[in-house]
């Protein structure tokens, strides 16, 4: 038996997790390249080039709902372009602001978490509907681990500003638990082709751009091949070995606005570009007779097939069976549309490729673009800027109004002026706690007087009481639905009709968001099904389904068909509310015990209450 010959490790350095290799290692392992796809390197760079517009749309949104609203660009009549914040400090004012949009998206986002909501499974077979709320109970539990719904949270606030949100669902090892994971991807880092459908149906490209260090980047892609580490790290070999270092503020916009498609924002991280693309393969589509079932086939396994046919035949005819009467394995040939993924380096090495391994036979991105009309997003940020810039255009022209105004200038004749008096000395006096100044009025002569005048009265108030009741109907968000105070004597149901107008100013972005989130969990519920087992559910059902496990199998819970709800939470107050009502209403009518209305009620001292009633006979 010929011995494995060891592999040596001596030439790994432990800090730096990196391979070094000699003259002779370098010969050896000259021969172990990647293969490059610079064909679809260059599809993603046109990609991402052309939402470059988008980025700095978001970009722009952004800087105005946290308060840098004065960053725009002017070009002056020199040629100098700078800021508008620049520009009025060159001209001795001062750039005011007063901040209306994130208090706009904080009360959006505020309404979203006041009406918490968790997706339900309702199979399509009524009789299956056991296996619904175990897959109900799944999803659940995902939700809770990744803090879904902390991530939809900032995932709205996302959407208000951009117009745009991605979620990444994968099956993946992490701080070493085995999950299926939910990721919240940044726009300003994802691509995609140019899409028309509001359902996002007509998505052929989608990919997104990684950062990771060089010792992630080794254990990723090498796959135990030490060849494959060598060779890798000769692709990335200007990456510094540095564990630490930035060339940014750690709190800072600045590496996101200064992405860039081929280098990373670090010089010690490697840059690598996710793919995803639907393509189309010549498959065969076989059927095997013997067994009955339907299966796909590259081209180049017919030989096999009829190697397995001829196999079959012989064997047939051995036993006397006419070769009509033989199960063979039918192909028939026909296009097949498939997801495939490539994860590719800077200068299109392929790091890794594949079809989707997911059993929804897609790439494991969901993305909503808002409204998509014709192509184009457009957020709600984006349509109270003009008033936003309007207001403090506003309010810097009244403050410079009012600090040029005379305030407090004192005329005091000359010939008043008491003997032995300066006029230093007639200002202190003049300024000072219970001053007096005695001085003799000569006829002719004006007495003292001190002059004050108010800012210029040019419409100014008025103007900016009127963009601020404009930005409230251009928002939606009125002042009922913001919670402020009513009027006196205004009546409770108008006030109620005035939160309820509100908020449908606010229905159509809500439903387009759960319309994302529906999507996401479908296609989360499909990678449960995917990737859990049957010990897996066990654990997180808990002992209340047990039995209903028991009397399935594996394979129902992953074939059993589902829609999606989403539905109001029993942690949202209104549902709490109605729900107590209810059965409060049962247990006056008899129809529940106290024990049953305290297990299925929300009372804040329902577990101390049952542990003090007697056990059940």
């Amino acid at each position: 038996m010929k011995k494995k010959k060891q592999v040596d490790y001596r030439h790994f350095n432990n800090q730096t997790l990196l391979p070094e290799t000699g003259k002779e290692e370098k010969k050896k392992f000259k021969d172990e390249n990647f293969k490059e796809d610079k064909d679809t390197l260059q599809m993603a760079y046109r990609a991402w080039d052309e939402l470059q517009e988008h980025r700095k749309n978001r970009e722009r949104n952004r800087n105005y709902t946290f308060g840098r609203q004065w960053n725009d660009p002017i070009t002056l009549s020199d040629g100098r372009t700078i800021t508008e914040e620049q520009y009025l400090k060159e001209q001795g004012k001062v750039p005011l602001k007063n901040n209306l949009i994130r208090q706009l998206v904080k009360n959006i986002v505020g309404q979203f978490r006041s009406m918490r909501t968790q997706p339900i499974c309702v199979a399509r077979d009524r009789n299956e509907q056991p296996l619904g709320e175990i897959l109900s109970s799944a999803v659940e539990y995902v939700h809770q681990h990744n803090r879904v719904w902390e991530l939809d949270g900032r995932t709205l606030e996302e959407f208000v500003i951009s117009g745009s949100c991605a979620h990444k669902i994968i099956h993946a090892s992490r701080n070493g638990k085995t999950d299926v994971w939910v990721d919240h991807i940044s726009p300003s880092r994802l691509f995609f082709n140019r899409m028309n459908d509001i359902r996002h149906l007509d998505c052929t490209l989608i990919g997104e751009l990684h950062d990771m260090p060089i010792a992630d980047l080794l254990s990723r892609y090498a796959k135990g091949n030490r060849q494959r580490a060598v060779a890798l790290r000769q692709i990335y070999s200007d990456v510094r070995d540095a564990h630490f270092e930035q060339r940014y503020p750690t709190l800072s916009n600045e590496p996101t606005d200064n992405i860039d498609f081929y280098t990373p924002s670090e010089n010690n991280m490697c840059r690598v570009i996710e793919v995803w693309h639907h393509e189309s393969r010549e498959r065969l589509r076989c059927h095997d007779t013997l067994d009955g079932t339907i299966y796909k086939a590259e081209i180049s396994s017919i030989d096999e097939i009829e190697s397995e046919n001829s196999r079959r035949i012989k064997e047939a005819q051995a036993q006397g069976v006419d070769k009509e009467q033989v199960p063979l394995i039918k192909t028939e040939w026909f296009i097949d549309k498939v997801w495939y993924y490539r994860h590719l380096s800077p200068l299109g090495h392929v790091l890794d490729e594949g079809e989707t391994p997911y059993w929804h036979e897609s790439h494991p991105y969901t993305i909503k673009l808002y409204p998509l009309v014709d192509g184009e997003v457009h957020s709600l940020v984006e349509d109270v800027i003009d008033q936003q810039r309007y207001i403090n255009r506003m309010i810097t022209m009244l403050d410079f109004i009012m600090g040029s105004s005379a305030k407090g200038v004192l005329l005091f004749p000359e010939d008043a002026l008491p003997d032995g008096m300066t006029v230093e000395d007639l200002a202190d006096e003049w300024t000072r706690y219970n001053g007096i100044i005695r001085y003799r009025p000569r006829p002719g002569i004006p007495s003292p007087q001190q002059i004050t005048v108010n800012g210029t009265n040019v419409g100014a108030y008025d103007m900016l009481s009127l963009q601020m009741k404009m930005f409230e109907n251009i928002s939606g968000v009125h002042g009922a639905i913001q919670g402020k105070a009513a009027p006196s004597g205004t009546p409770y149901a108008l006030y109620v009709q005035q939160m309820q107008n509100s908020s449908l100013n606010l229905v159509d972005l809500f439903e387009s968001f759960k319309c994302f989130r529906t999507d996401r969990d479908t296609k989360l519920v499909k990678t449960i099904q995917q990737y859990y087992d049957m010990e897996r559910y066990q654990k997180i059902v808990g002992e209340d389904n047990l039995e209903t496990l028991n009397n399935v199998d594996e394979e129902q819970v992953k074939n059993v068909e589902f829609d999606i709800n989403i539905t109001e939470s029993v942690s949202s107050p209104v549902y709490r509310i109605a729900s107590n009502e209810f059965l409060l209403d049962l247990f006056k009518m008899g129809q529940i015990d106290l024990r049953m209305l305290l297990e299925n009620g929300s009372f804040p001292f329902a577990d101390k209450l049952l542990q003090s009633l007697p056990p059940q006979q």
